[in-house]
């Protein structure tokens, strides 16, 4: 069998996949990785195939700068006017749409006419065409690789490592197309995917925008009560490995805790950080050693670094997390993943009274909170396997109280136990890979 996984091109897209991908590997199938050629060295570094759709000269930066979309995000503030979404519906649709929707203009160009070339689409549909993949396993921000899969017969699914925004969101377009029509504003999923599939005759139906089944490693009470075929699989978290640093062993007799406030989530967004200082002043007077894997954008505000405090550009969570007796970190299901699987406490930073929206900060763009922070905190909390530090209204003292408490409390760490055995209890990647195996021998043609 040969398998294409298309992904967005962001190390957070490609590290939940990795594990999956070698089980199918060892399993005896073929796997390619097609991508923007700016993922293409961490693709081959985790030992996978990559295919670098075009030149990195000739295409436009994934969420680079001075690509603000105006047009698109009128379009798609007149959709939300018209949809009159709800606040139990917010969440999900701002996700879907101020995160989402973006990401995927970068490849999908919004409104084109089908004969506008569509430089990765276009090598996309070539590669599978010339490749022969059985399954398209495709990443939701990256959406036409439903297209290629349709136009060479080859079975297609969704890997999604968050809840459902994207189906979530299209029924809420499909139940309400009246009120959309009546307003004139138009479907931002048609505009956006259209093109696509008119280019390649391709019908744009049901099954290519939602998938033939989903794949996720995300816990059952994470996932939104959608209507799709779902295929769970363990997350075994995964990241850019380093050799592991001579000081994380052995591990110190007081209590170690990690700040990780997300590895993309720094690298596209500008701003965000003005919690940073006061965070390190939270643990600044706690008898702990705290590991902080920050970049200068984010202590650029802080006056000082804490006698406590170790701060590293980078250390592979899978090394770091283990050490450790808390991880704070922004929400990021890769973050949660870590901690769950070595059950240690988390300590989410989130802002509980703003909406997940997208800000501009100076020269890039900032955001009121992480798009996956809310599902997380309500996640962790009814666990009991960790609490939220609170940024939108920040309270050192708090903060601090908070801190201490997830570290001694014993509930905390039973809680985080819990997330473990759940995680264990899930298929492994190398147990699923025959429900792909069968899946893909029902649907492909």
């Amino acid at each position: 069998m040969r398998v294409m996984l298309p992904i967005w091109p962001n190390p957070s897209h490609l590290y939940p996949v990795v594990p999956l991908a070698h089980a199918l590997q060892a399993a005896g199938h073929e796997v390619c990785v097609p991508s923007h050629p700016e993922i293409a060295e961490a693709v081959a570094s985790v030992g996978l195939t990559a295919v670098p759709l075009g030149d990195r000269a000739d295409l436009p930066v994934p969420m680079g700068p001075g690509r603000p979309y105006v047009r698109e995000r009128a379009a798609v503030a007149e959709a939300t006017s018209a949809l009159g979404v709800g606040p139990g519906e917010r969440e999900a649709w701002d996700s879907f749409s101020q995160f989402m929707l973006p990401a995927m203009w970068d490849f999908h160009p919004f409104g084109a006419s089908p004969g506008e070339p569509q430089p990765v689409m276009d090598r996309l549909v070539d590669l599978a065409r010339h490749w022969g993949p059985d399954l398209v396993l495709w990443d939701p921000c990256f959406p036409g690789a439903a297209v290629a899969a349709r136009a060479v017969g080859a079975a297609q699914a969704r890997f999604i490592t968050a809840p459902d925004y994207w189906v979530h969101s299209l029924d809420l377009l499909r139940d309400r197309a009246d009120r959309l029509a009546g307003a004139g504003a138009v479907d931002p999923v048609v505009e956006t995917m259209a093109p696509v599939a008119d280019r390649h005759g391709v019908e744009l139906d049901d099954e290519l925008l939602r998938g033939q089944w989903t794949v996720t490693p995300l816990p059952v009470g994470m996932r939104l009560p959608v209507d799709t075929r779902t295929v769970g699989v363990r997350w075994i978290p995964h990241s850019g490995q380093t050799p592991m640093p001579d000081w994380l062993y052995p591990v110190p007799e007081r209590p170690r805790v990690a700040i990780s406030l997300g590895l993309s989530w720094r690298r596209y967004l500008e701003g965000g950080w003005d919690h940073v200082p006061l965070l390190l002043d939270a643990v600044s007077t706690l008898d702990v050693e705290v590991v902080a894997t920050l970049d200068r954008k984010q202590t650029a505000n802080a006056t000082r670094i804490p006698d406590n405090v170790r701060v590293c550009d980078y250390v592979p969570v899978n090394q770091l997390v283990p050490t450790c007796g808390a991880l704070i970190h922004h929400g990021g299901f890769g973050s949660y993943a870590a901690a769950a699987a070595a059950a240690v406490p988390q300590l989410i930073t989130d802002s509980p009274e703003a909406g997940v929206t997208a800000t501009e900060e100076g020269d890039g763009t900032g955001a009121t909170r992480h798009a996956a922070s809310p599902a997380t905190v309500r996640h962790v909390t009814a666990k009991r396997a960790g609490a939220v530090l609170d940024i939108g209204r920040p309270d050192v003292d708090a903060m601090r109280e908070q801190i201490t408490s997830v570290l001694t409390d014993p509930s905390f760490r039973a809680g985080a136990e819990g997330l473990r055995a759940d995680a264990l209890a899930t298929p492994s990647p190398a147990e699923v890979v025959p429900v792909l195996e069968a899946l893909t021998a029902q649907h492909r043609r």
